[in-house]
């Protein structure tokens, strides 16, 4: 049995190019303001073992609410990670591949 659309569990599949010292993080299943910590998480653990290589955060697989990439967006531009666990912040080389599909959702997450 197949779970797609209403899935809530994320799906990465974490690629390590060490010739361009960039990592991509290929999010599957839906991204929302309540679980997109989980991909601070990742990629704060990527951070830590590879520092200094670029993070790019691949959503083209993935169906992202509003709010999310809006907050994915904004921490690609500060260049910080969130911990996803407390407030602190990681500095990072974070760069976003747009998802296809945004889905328009009223979250309060």
């Amino acid at each position: 049995m197949h779970h797609h659309a209403g899935d809530p569990r994320l799906k990465v599949l974490i690629h390590i190019d060490a010739d361009t010292e960039s990592t991509r993080i290929e999010v599957h299943g839906v991204v929302t303001a309540a679980n997109v910590r989980a991909l601070y998480v990742v990629a704060r653990r990527v951070s830590v073992k590879l520092p200094g290589y670029e993070i790019v955060i691949d959503l083209a697989h993935a169906r992202v609410s509003a709010a999310a990439i809006e907050e994915l967006r904004e921490r690609a531009r500060l260049s910080l990670l969130y911990s996803g666990i407390d407030a602190s912040e990681t500095p990072c080389r974070l760069r976003l591949v747009d998802p296809l599909v945004i889905v328009k959702t009223k979250e309060n997450a």
